[in-house]
């Protein structure tokens, strides 16, 4: 069972992958943006191209970051290609109106047509921003060096704008992932608490309310042996108390010798004749804690859904496993045969989970129960 990983009644918080990826597109387009109205200023256009720069720089930041880089937007026809169309205009604007050519700018784009059109249209497209910032550039400014600059950064910049909502939705399906399979392990968790209380409960209390009733005919006549069976069901309690919280620690490991002496003992209180065979040598984990879990439920059963006067319960080794069988007489009629509810189907499911085998089925008034588990877990 996983350990905490905070301390008890604290509150994981943790920022959502889209808006980190929001955030980080802020960041990417606010940087690029501001170096590019540095660069505008350093040159001294005047106030008024500077204030149309300005301008333009900052609906094309907006439409970046509100548009074309959230992930929830709506990208398809005919959205996404007017939204093109108007980055398009916005980038070329400065060109045609005033002469003035970017560096990194027409790389948001570069990125957008990836986002927007078809793979092959979109890298085509690409190309071609790329190729026309380059261009531009070129013939503005006559300097190979910084034509090719230019080049890399409209390409770098749009292969980063178009790769960050992409990893925002991969980072959204990650959470979700992880989301699922936390779930998945609370619900498997619920299930193993829930089989254990069965399975620990159901033996515990089965043989406190059969001393209990032995304690009561006895007392009238026999008040030392009444004692008797009341220090056995304080001694049952506790070992019952102890079991229950094994459950909540997640791991508790039980004794194949020992489960066999608590159900002679109850068996025989109970007035059943019991005819045990052990046959084997120590049994490994997890082997053991299986087998020892499947007599105690085995005997609940017998106590709860019959009225046996006999109860066979034999342990032997076959070949590289381990067979308990379970035979006991007196059956009742009742409307749900016990090997059909949870309390045999939570022994199927233990033995199945180390590669054994489990079957029961009833013969007129007589029960059988036979499990099979390897010494060693098959995967």
């Amino acid at each position: 069972m996983a350990a905490l990983t905070h301390p008890p009644g604290a509150v994981s918080v943790s920022v959502p992958p889209a808006r980190r990826t929001i955030r980080s597109v802020v960041a990417i387009v606010g940087a690029l943006s501001l170096v590019e109205l540095l660069h505008v200023l350093s040159l001294d256009p005047g106030i008024t191209r500077s204030a149309f720069l300005i301008a333009d720089t900052a609906v094309l930041a907006v439409a970046q970051v509100c548009y074309f880089s959230n992930p929830s937007a709506r990208r398809g026809f005919p959205f996404g290609h007017l939204a093109l169309a108007l980055q398009a205009v916005l980038v070329a604007l400065p060109v045609l109106a005033v002469g003035h050519t970017w560096i990194g700018v027409p790389g948001l784009l570069a990125g957008s047509v990836l986002l927007v059109l078809p793979r092959a249209a979109g890298w085509s497209a690409f190309t071609a921003v790329v190729a026309a910032a380059t261009w531009a550039r070129f013939a503005a400014e006559h300097d190979v060096s910084d034509a090719a600059t230019c080049a890399v950064a409209t390409a770098m910049t749009g292969l980063v704008t178009h790769g960050m909502p992409w990893l925002a939705a991969v980072a959204v399906k990650v959470s979700a992932t992880r989301g699922d399979l936390a779930r998945a392990a609370v619900a498997e968790e619920r299930v193993r608490v829930s089989r254990d209380l069965h399975d620990l409960l159901g033996y515990g209390l089965s043989a406190i309310k059969l001393k209990s009733e032995l304690t009561h005919r006895l007392l009238p006549e026999h008040p030392d042996r009444a004692r008797e069976s009341l220090a056995e069901i304080v001694d049952i309690t506790h070992r019952t108390l102890v079991d229950v919280r094994s459950v909540a620690l997640g791991y508790r490991l039980l004794s194949v010798e020992e489960a066999f002496r608590s159900a002679d003992a109850v068996l025989r209180s109970a007035g059943i004749d019991v005819a045990m065979e052990l046959h084997t040598d120590p049994i490994p984990e997890p082997a053991a804690t299986v087998l020892a879990t499947v007599l105690r439920e085995g005997v609940t059963n017998v106590l709860r859904h019959s009225e046996a006067g006999r109860c066979e319960i034999t342990l032997c080794r076959k070949e590289d496993a381990v067979e308990l069988r379970i035979v006991n007489d007196g059956m009742r009629d009742t409307p749900q045969d016990h090997h059909t509810g949870s309390g045999v189907r939570n022994m199927t499911e233990r033995v199945l989970e180390i590669g054994g085998s489990f079957s029961s089925h009833r013969d007129d008034d007589v029960f059988r129960l036979l499990a099979s588990v390897p010494l060693a877990p098959r995967d």
